[in-house]
């Protein structure tokens, strides 16, 4: 079952960096609509998650997120205060509309790195461990398991309203081609 989780991740995050490297600068930053959040903020979401992940499953001595170590929110300008896990999570959408994203090969390098340290962090499990109760990063204990589902299920998500958003700009998504 780990090997089947680690390949959806591995395809999930091939998608989502494959996305932003389409998006021109103004797809990323364009919005639909005031309560439509920008591609920019669906990539830095999914790689704040992945950050996040990376950190909580990593064994051996404790390493920051990447966000914390690259001290990315203070070099791109970004608020303290951004919602549950410093995720974006709750974030009202006119303040996920605004932070300040930086150029997108800086947002891609992010996203790309986080990515790949979550994958490398499941590649230290093993099926035995989807079992164990750990924490599920919202708050509640959960199998592990369940919750990387729900994430690789989250990240999705966040996946396909990329693509429904380069579609409404005119360009493809990963089904299309």
């Amino acid at each position: 079952m780990i090997g089947l989780l680690r390949d959806r991740f591995a395809v999930t995050h091939g998608l989502l960096v494959e996305a932003g490297r389409a998006a021109s600068e103004d797809d990323l930053r364009w919005q639909a609509a005031p309560t439509a959040p920008p591609i920019a903020f669906h990539l830095w979401h999914c790689a704040r998650w992945a950050d996040r992940w990376a950190e909580a499953l990593r064994s051996g001595p404790a390493m920051p997120q990447r966000w914390e170590r690259d001290g990315l929110g203070a070099r791109w300008g970004f608020p303290a205060d951004l919602g549950g896990g410093a995720t974006g999570m709750s974030l009202p959408d006119e303040r996920a509309a605004a932070l300040p994203y930086p150029p997108r090969a800086e947002l891609l390098a992010y996203l790309e790195a986080a990515t790949t340290e979550l994958e490398a962090a499941l590649a230290e499990l093993d099926d035995d461990d989807l079992a164990v109760g750990a924490d599920d990063l919202l708050g509640a204990r959960a199998p592990l398991g369940d919750s990387l589902l729900r994430q690789l299920a989250h990240a999705n998500r966040h996946l396909g309203m990329i693509e429904a958003l380069r579609g409404v700009r005119g360009g493809h998504g990963t089904v299309t081609r």
